[in-house]
């Protein structure tokens, strides 16, 4: 329940930090940076989503392993 909590919280916040960015960038500056201001935002807590994403993947593997008995560490 927490994991969620925290979760939910910190790609939020990411979506805040990423619309907080291309509200105070210009035009150029965005188009430099290959940003579209209306979808940078959901962008942002896209990838948050799916790193999270990852790292449970890549932990139920971890598990499953460890369940088999081959004993691989993740590096």
């Amino acid at each position: 329940m927490l994991k969620i909590f925290y979760r939910a919280m910190v790609i939020a916040r990411a979506g805040s930090a990423a619309a907080h960015v291309a509200l105070n960038m210009t035009d150029k500056q965005l188009a430099d940076a290959g940003i579209d201001r209306r979808t940078f935002p959901l962008e942002a807590m896209e990838r948050m989503k799916a790193e999270f994403a990852g790292k449970d993947a890549q932990k139920a593997n971890v598990q499953s392993a460890k369940t088999v008995g081959l004993g691989i560490q993740a590096a």
